[in-house]
């Protein structure tokens, strides 16, 4: 027990203090009392319902995710066990991010060191809040910052097992998040060599894993509605935010998210008909109301990088506490801050290493090119607060500690001159 608990200190010092971190801000804003289920969160409710219950798939929520949430229902679970136990995923993925987060900084600090740096995630707020919400955010980030930590042992080693692995996980996590199917698809091309090298060798059988999952969910959503895509979702999203904006900028209205004649048009189509409107409508506004479509594309972006939490701002005082209201406040504009500063970090920081990091230490690279990735995407779509980059901010911190290694092995600029 005492080898145990000598090997595994900082481990469970990382889950000691994530879960006090929890409490603290649970304590203060009641999360776990809060009643408000979101859009998106009843959206993947009932993905979880067609799976598991109608044996279906969902237009806009790919099957991993789906899958993961609609657990419970295996064991007659209702509607409310399944918002407890997106609560018991999001805490394992949002602790074990740290976690895997130590694990990598270990490789360029000394544990005390690299423990520090492991505590930070836990004082980005927005993603705590997250924890009590059923989103993909918190299983998103886990997936790629475990592909991560394997594309380094990978580079470290040299076996082709933990590439196999790394890249089924990237693979697998456009089956949470859609919008990650870019990213995939890249950093697939980057390793097609190998694979290539490697398409007999056992352990193919994690990426041969992932492509049957990708295939089954485009083959079932073709049979199913109409079209071979992974989701719907990404044409109702440019479609209703971008292009929406961009035509308010050109007939000088105000846009308004909710009261959006344009998207309630949408939303009357069939999938099939929904994503082929939303097509010609981009296209349209590409060769007609390019100058405003640039505009609210820079305007989401800029939206999502300054905006708090928006969870924070619908949370009410169930309790009656008198600090309640002192306490949202504080948060929310911590989380505000939060977000303007890791999202200014995670574009100079992304820059930095996708200039110096593509010849000498690639993975890195592939780091950084996740972060510009979020940041860029994350300009087809508004108004959920610093949701869209909260997603960067672990890998930020990653960055920021690699970056400060590098730095301390530099002769300081005040040390004394020589005699």
């Amino acid at each position: 027990m005492k080898s145990f608990l000598k090997k595994y200190k900082y481990h469970l010092l990382i889950i000691f203090v994530g879960l006090c971190c929890l409490e603290v801000l649970n304590f203060l804003l009641q999360l776990d009392k809060q009643t408000l289920i979101y859009p998106d969160c009843s959206n993947y409710l009932e993905s979880a319902q067609k799976m598991y219950l109608k044996f279906t798939g969902h237009y806009y929520r790919p099957m991993l995710m789906t899958f993961i949430t609609g657990i419970p229902y295996l064991f007659g679970s209702s509607d409310t066990g399944i918002f407890e136990w997106s609560f018991v995923v999001n805490v394992f993925c949002w602790l074990g991010t740290s976690i895997i987060l130590f694990e990598i900084l270990k490789s360029f600090f000394k544990e005390k060191v690299a423990f520090w740096f492991a505590m930070l995630p836990y004082f980005i707020l927005g993603n705590i809040i997250l924890n009590y919400h059923l989103l993909t955010e918190n299983i998103f980030v886990f997936f790629i910052i475990l592909a991560f930590y394997l594309l380094f042992q990978y580079y470290k080693t040299g076996n082709f097992w933990y590439l196999s692995l790394s890249l089924s996980l990237v693979l697998s996590s456009m089956l949470i998040k859609p919008g990650a199917k870019f990213f995939g698809i890249v950093i697939l091309l980057f390793f097609v060599k190998e694979i290539l090298k490697n398409y007999k060798h056992k352990t193919m059988i994690f990426l041969y894993g992932s492509f049957l999952m990708i295939v089954i969910q485009v083959v079932g959503m073709k049979v199913q509605y109409g079209d071979f895509t992974i989701s719907y979702i990404d044409g109702v999203t440019y479609h209703n935010y971008i292009c929406s904006k961009a035509e308010c900028y050109k007939n000088g209205k105000e846009y308004e998210q909710i009261n959006n004649p344009r998207a309630e048009y949408l939303f009357g189509l069939d999938f099939t008909d929904q994503k082929k409107v939303a097509l010609e409508d981009l296209k349209h506004q590409i060769k007609t109301n390019f100058p405003n479509l640039v505009k609210a594309y820079f305007s989401d972006v800029k939206e999502n990088s300054k905006t708090g939490n928006a969870c924070v701002e619908d949370l009410k005082n169930y309790e009656n506490n008198h600090y309640f209201s002192f306490w949202k406040s504080f948060v929310f504009d911590i989380s505000k801050w939060q977000n303007r500063l890791f999202t200014l970090l995670g574009l100079v920081l992304s820059v930095f290493f996708l200039f110096k990091g593509f010849k000498k230490e690639k993975a890195y690279f592939f780091v950084a090119f996740f972060v510009a990735y979020i940041i860029i995407l994350s300009g087809i779509s508004c108004g959920q607060g610093d949701r869209f980059h909260l997603v960067t901010f672990p890998f930020v911190i990653l960055l920021l500690a690699k970056f400060l290694s590098e730095k301390k092995r530099l002769k300081p600029f005040f040390e004394p001159l020589q005699k």
